[in-house]
């Protein structure tokens, strides 16, 4: 697979055979708070590079207390505490550790965009579907044609509205069972399918993610579990997560793209 060099903030995308420039923004570490250049026990590492924000190893402790002393954090909705490795309740509000008691787990936050924002991944798959038919490149959607890319797209939500609106569920089967995924708390048409950038989060992050699938019931991705994204490499192949290896440094284990009508898992996620 032929890797690309990132210039700046742009990426050459294919589309309808023809190669041309597009820019595609990369999220900046600093402006989410992740400004520490050395890993520290407890932090949280930046999707986008070598940064961490360490400071959330106080915000962890606090909610810990908190849940120690039989409160909870913060009201119905308030979703301003929750941090990557939250357990995400049907009530949208978040405790970090064990369960909270009388709350039901619906997943755990993956990715944080900022105080209050981010997305939060289904406890399990919901089965095992193809994505699309093959060699059809959807127009709307970015051309990502390498990992280091696709792992800037955070898009999940934005992505399965353009692949739905090119077809219907027995077209699209992933993103169609992802949108009509529902759970207490959620609607059908509530979750997506994840975007290639969230895995990387998942993935950079997997000490807190597990913890808090492990406490929330649910079922982490092991190193053998292979989940379709919503990123398109083109018009016959999509990425989709690995976690057996890295490909590169700082990117979680893409082994490449994958044919669009083959079947793979499909895990939801919910932005908040």
């Amino acid at each position: 697979m032929k890797k690309i060099l990132l210039a700046s903030a742009g990426v050459m995308v294919m589309s309808a055979g023809m190669a041309y420039a597009a820019c595609i923004p990369t999220p900046s570490c600093s402006s989410l708070g992740y400004e520490s250049s050395s890993s520290c026990e407890g932090g949280i590492k930046c999707p986008f590079g070598n940064a961490w924000n360490c400071t959330l190893i106080n915000k962890i402790t606090e909610i810990e207390k908190i849940i120690q002393e039989g409160g909870t954090s913060g009201g119905k909705g308030d979703t301003s505490n929750c941090i990557i490795g939250s357990i995400f309740y049907s009530d949208h509000t978040c405790s970090y550790g064990s369960l909270t008691s009388g709350k039901t787990p619906i997943g755990v936050v993956v990715y944080i965009n900022g105080p209050g924002h981010g997305q939060v991944m289904a406890l399990k798959s919901i089965g095992d579907y193809a994505w699309g038919p093959s060699d059809v490149d959807i127009s709307t959607l970015t051309n990502f044609t390498g990992a280091e890319s696709a792992s800037f797209d955070l898009n999940s939500c934005t992505n399965t509205q353009k692949i739905m609106a090119a077809g219907d569920k027995n077209t699209y089967p992933a993103a169609w069972a992802a949108h009509e995924y529902k759970t207490e708390g959620t609607n059908a048409g509530d979750w997506c399918l994840p975007a290639a950038g969230v895995f990387t989060s998942y993935y950079n992050n997997q000490q807190q993610v597990n913890i808090g699938m492990t406490n929330a019931g649910g079922t982490q991705i092991g190193v053998n579990s292979q989940n379709w994204s919503s990123s398109e490499n083109n018009s016959g192949y999509v990425w989709y997560s690995t976690f057996a290896y890295e490909y590169g440094v700082g990117y979680y284990g893409y082994s490449g793209y994958y044919y669009k009508n083959h079947s793979l898992g499909v895990r939801p996620v919910l932005e908040f």
